[in-house]
């Protein structure tokens, strides 16, 4: 009987502490990240753009937690920022510099954002362009549940990748070769992405990217077992510029402002290799502008702009109905800016504010306070420890960035880090409050005062005045740059089973573990 009674005062013991730590599970916070895709600081809250630009969700979420006004990203391509985001390792660190590598087969043991949340009792889950969107980018270990982008238009890499995406690669969705509707703008030769205008017969609900905010809908109507980890990646404002007319419609023609920043002789101060990376866009822009499609080209890209916004608000919507709405973090990123013709500019993959600065914004219940500001320059491999830290997770080690809970409960306390931004190997940006430095891998140099120069017209560097502000600045980028790893083409990938061989040691990696 004694012994019956102790069994049973174990037994309540047991019970007893598996629902404390039910309900401990139950109260962590869940993360919920939204990514929009080469979209600048063309945003109500940031006011980048000096004319009128529709973002009414996402300057709903401004007012719902802080905003940062001086963050931009760590590389300013789509695939090794992302991979600094959700890695927290700089591309100078892993040698991740280019769209043309994949992270696993490289770092077979390397820890994603959403798997270290997956060890730690979370359930991961995700759609849209979280990762890069090519096949391989996104293995299996980081997710519990994920559902492959749908694109809107995959004629666009068709024209190069083919037998490279369809057959080799096992590329996810058919690919069109030249509808007929193409190209929408008039442009020729017709190139891959560079088109614009809505999708002849295609309504919006069968958009790629609100095909991907459905997954986040049903996935916050549903009742989760677990803390969650919800990451949603919009494809917009990416190229092609394809979106429903009345998004369009938002930005008539006569109301468009062309780009303050634009300037004939901009390059003349810059350096060697600034001007290559520059010049690397100057065909598409010199087109554009030769055909007399400029202001097309802008109103096109506001309208992706403001198309996002609205994937955004259907989201936001969808947590607030939801049983989660108290209890979620909510961050909202861009993975890096976009140029317009500012330094004889089209696309992204340079140096200057109009590559690096990004829209920034998280929501932490009972830590940031409603339509606060920071002005602290950060970027982005600063997330992974700042998640972590604030759903009160083990510390990662190894990771390049910094926890910014601190700023988030009060945006004036000390940050003594600047926001660092690569492209390519050795080619970094250093961007404090009051200053972008800029070196180059052959030691290059360029310095702007961002406060009385905003749009970065006049290089510095050679004024003795600023020797002292140039010392400051340099000691930020790193003696040495990794390696960059082998790219695709050291690999075979099986898409089906999501492994890698490599081709010269014969060894496969596993993408599932």
């Amino acid at each position: 009987m004694k012994l019956l009674k102790i069994v049973l005062l174990l037994s309540a013991v047991v019970f007893l502490q598996t629902t404390c730590v039910t309900e401990k599970e139950d109260k962590s916070p869940n993360v919920l990240i939204i990514t929009v895709d080469d979209m600048k600081d063309w945003t109500g809250f940031l006011g980048g753009y000096e004319g009128t630009v529709h973002t009414p969700n996402m300057d709903r979420l401004a007012t719902r937690g802080i905003s940062f006004t001086n963050a931009h990203t760590s590389a300013t391509v789509c695939c090794p920022s992302r991979y600094a985001f959700f890695l927290g390792k700089r591309p100078s660190s892993t040698g991740l510099y280019n769209n043309n590598q994949w992270w696993k087969p490289n770092y077979p043991l390397m820890i994603s954002l959403p798997q270290y949340f997956r060890q730690h009792g979370y359930y991961a889950a995700g759609a849209g362009k979280v990762f890069h969107h090519t096949p391989g980018n996104n293995p299996p270990c980081s997710w519990d549940e994920y559902q492959d982008q749908v694109f809107d238009d995959p004629w666009n890499f068709a024209e190069w990748s083919v037998e490279r995406y369809a057959i080799r690669y096992g590329y996810r969705k058919p690919i069109i070769p030249y509808p007929d509707w193409k190209p929408l703008n008039g442009i020729y030769p017709i190139k891959s992405e560079l088109d614009w205008g809505p999708i002849p017969g295609k309504k919006e609900k069968d958009y790629g990217d609100v095909q991907a905010i459905k997954f986040a809908q049903n996935f916050l109507n549903r009742k989760q077992q677990k803390p969650f980890f919800l990451a949603i990646g919009i494809f917009r404002p990416h190229l092609p510029w394809h979106v429903p007319k009345k998004y369009f419609d938002q930005y008539p023609l006569d109301q468009i402002v062309l780009p303050g920043g634009f300037k004939e002789d901009d390059l003349d101060d810059v350096p060697e290799t600034g001007k290559k990376l520059a010049l690397a866009g100057y065909k598409d822009f010199h087109q554009i502008r030769e055909e007399g499609k400029w202001k097309e080209a802008i109103q096109a890209y506001l309208a992706s702009i403001s198309f996002a916004d609205a994937q955004v608000g259907s989201v936001l919507n969808a947590l607030e109905k939801s049983k989660y709405a108290d209890n979620t973090i909510v961050l909202l990123w861009s993975d890096h800016g976009w140029h317009l013709g500012s330094k004889q500019h089209w696309h992204k993959q340079t140096l200057w504010e109009e590559a690096t600065r990004i829209p920034f914004i998280i929501r932490v219940p009972d830590v940031t306070k409603n339509g606060s500001i920071c002005k602290h320059p950060v970027d982005m491999v600063n997330v992974f420890p700042t998640l972590i830290s604030l759903c009160g997770l083990l510390p990662m080690e190894g990771l390049d960035g910094h926890d910014m809970t601190s700023i988030l409960k009060n945006p004036e306390s000390n940050w003594k880090w600047p926001a660092l931004s690569e492209i390519k190997t050795g080619n970094m940006a250093v961007r404090t409050n009051k200053w972008r430095y800029i070196r180059y891998k052959d030691g290059e140099e360029e310095l702007y005062d961002r406060e009385n120069d905003p749009y970065e017209w006049n290089n510095l560097t050679g004024n003795s005045k600023y020797r002292s502000i140039l010392e400051e600045h340099r000691k930020w980028i790193p003696d040495t740059f990794a390696t960059p790893v082998p790219g695709k083409e050291a690999f075979f990938f099986d898409p089906h089973e999501y492994t890698w061989m490599n081709k010269e040691t014969k060894q496969f990696v596993d993408g599932k573990k």
